[in-house]
């Protein structure tokens, strides 16, 4: 069982507003999901209005909320709750879409509000991002597709954002990303899903690895 992981932040060093995660095995097949907003951070105007993704407060967050498809909870409980999914599932490998970024800043929130989000214990750790640039976006069918869709940096880099690697992956081009934790988990799966499919060696421990350079050499 994995949990693969995926955060919305208020700025680039944490206050995490926005957490997901999703309890799944190698093939994609999801068992269990949880998602909740932070209300430490969600009702700090001060941290909330300097948000990169601010903007989806009203867009996204209040109508799910409205919805019932999110609720906001204190840190305390979100953590207790993922602990549980862990716990309950024997997790033992933990997954995210650059999950060095989000170790950080779980780990800044955890140590601003009082609960690490994890057990202790001993996981794999496994960055999807490093896992698609290895086995999938390092092709040269990738990299002719990228460059013929315009998919490049301003900096003349072929993009190997999450987004993009769906997109490779699912063959649905056009794909945008949501930006908000639940709904990026879930292309996170099926990312990794495609990756293990490859049949190639697990990255497990390659966190903060710059694995952009590959697809770029």
């Amino acid at each position: 069982m994995i949990l693969t992981i995926d955060t919305e932040t208020a700025d680039l060093t944490g206050n995490v507003y926005d957490v997901a995660a999703i309890v799944h095995n190698k093939r994609g097949e999801i068992v269990a999901e949880y998602t909740a907003l932070v209300s430490e951070t969600m009702t700090n105007p001060a941290k909330m209005m300097g948000a990169f993704y601010a903007k989806k407060i009203f867009t996204h967050y209040i109508p799910m909320i409205d919805a019932g498809s999110i609720r906001v909870r204190p840190w305390a409980d979100i953590t207790a709750s993922i602990q549980a999914l862990v716990l309950q599932h024997n997790v033992k490998t933990i997954a995210a879409y650059n999950l060095g970024f989000d170790m950080r800043v779980l780990k800044q929130t955890g140590n601003a509000y009082g609960a690490r989000i994890l057990p202790h214990g001993n996981f794999k750790l496994l960055d999807i991002w490093q896992f698609a640039c290895e086995v999938r976006l390092s092709r040269r069918t990738y990299k002719n597709l990228a460059t013929s869709m315009g998919w490049v940096s301003d900096h003349g880099n072929l993009r190997t954002g999450a987004e993009y690697a769906y997109r490779f992956c699912s063959g649905d081009h056009g794909f945008i990303e949501d930006h908000t934790a639940l709904s990026d988990a879930r292309i996170e799966v099926a990312i990794l899903a495609e990756c293990f499919k490859q049949k190639k060696p697990i990255p497990y421990g390659k966190v903060n690895q710059s694995p952009w350079k590959l697809v770029n050499k």
